[in-house]
C-alpha cells in the first residue's frame, strides 16, 4: 500500500513538472513569434515613413531627465512631420512672444533616409520651420525601443526616449 502512495505521488509529480516544461517551452515560442512579428512591423513602417514616436523621457543637454506625459508624440507619415514635443533647454533665437513649445507644428520632411545597423535602424531627416533647421535623428532598436536626437540651428540639441508605433487609421 505505501509503495503504491509513493508511485501515484511521484507519476503525478512527473506530469505536473513535465506540463509546466510544455508550458514554459510554449510560452517561450509565443513570446519569440511576437518579437519577430515586431521586428517585420517595425521595418515596414520605417520602410513606409509611416510611424509614430511616443516619448516617455526627455534629456536636455545641460540636465537630467525629465518624464513626459502620454500627450507627446512626433508622427511621421509620408513626407510630413507632426511634431508635439516639448523642448527643455536654451534657446538662441525664439519667436517674440509666442506661446507655443518649439518642437509643436506640421512640416515636410527633407533629406528622409534609412539605414539598417548593427543594433536595429537609423532614421534621419531635416525640417525647416520658420527661422529653425532642424535635424532629427532616431536609433530604434529591433522591436521599437528609440532614442530620438533632434538638433536645432537656435536651440540646444535635446534628446528623448520613448518607442516608435504604428499611427491610428482615425487621425
Amino acid at each position: 500500500m505505501k509503495s503504491l502512495i509513493i508511485t501515484a505521488v511521484l507519476l503525478v509529480t512527473f506530469l505536473f513538472t513535465a506540463t509546466a516544461q510544455q508550458e514554459q517551452r510554449n510560452r517561450k515560442e509565443r513570446r519569440d513569434e511576437k518579437q519577430a512579428q515586431q521586428k517585420e512591423e517595425i521595418k515596414n513602417l520605417l520602410q513606409q515613413k509611416t510611424f509614430v514616436f511616443k516619448p516617455t523621457h526627455a534629456m536636455p543637454l545641460g540636465g537630467g531627465s525629465i518624464f513626459l506625459s502620454h500627450s507627446f508624440e512626433a508622427e511621421i507619415k509620408n513626407d510630413t512631420l507632426n511634431s508635439y514635443l516639448p523642448f527643455y533647454g536654451v534657446a538662441y533665437r525664439a519667436d517674440y512672444g509666442s506661446t507655443r513649445s518649439a518642437f509643436d507644428f506640421i512640416q515636410p520632411v527633407e533629406d528622409y533616409s534609412f539605414e539598417e545597423v548593427k543594433s536595429g535602424y537609423r532614421v534621419t531627416f531635416d525640417v525647416k520651420n520658420k527661422m529653425d533647421y532642424l535635424t532629427f535623428q532616431f536609433q530604434i532598436s529591433e522591436i521599437g525601443y528609440t532614442t530620438l536626437s533632434v538638433i536645432s540651428t537656435n536651440r540646444q540639441a535635446i534628446s528623448y526616449y520613448g518607442h516608435i508605433e504604428a499611427p491610428q487609421e482615425d487621425r
